[in-house]
Parts: C-alpha cells; structure tokens; sequence
C-alpha cells in the first residue's frame, strides 16, 4: 500500500509531466499554425512564454526526481 508520501509525489510527478506536455503541445501548434498566437503577441516572444513554463516544469520534475 502506498504512504500519503508516495501518492503526494507520485501526483506531483504526474502534474509536471503533463505541464511539460502542456507546454510542447502548445510550442508545435504555434510552430505549425502561426495564426494560434493572437495578433497582439510576439510570435517569438510567445514560443519564448511557453517555453520558460516547460522549463519550470522540466527543473521541478527533476528536482523531485533527483531529491525525493
């Protein structure tokens, strides 16, 4: 049976891993469809947004990996 512990960071695990996916799957609908971004934003300032969120997500997952 798993703790409270174990459950907490396998969530944890699970929600950085869908961020990351979040965030790619975002990054490939701007690449292959420009006219996803809305005409007020930067193209590249807004793959740059998206890409600064994957990152977190890949240092947070990592941490807990590597920490816990």
């Amino acid at each position: 049976m798993k703790t409270t512990k174990d459950k907490i960071l396998l969530t944890l695990k699970k929600h950085y891993e869908a961020k990351i996916e979040e965030h790619r799957l975002n990054i490939d609908i701007m690449l292959e469809n420009p006219r996803a971004i809305p005409e007020h934003e930067n193209f590249v300032q807004a793959i740059d947004k998206e890409l600064a969120e994957l990152a977190d997500a890949q240092d947070k997952l990592e941490s807990l990996v590597e920490y816990f």
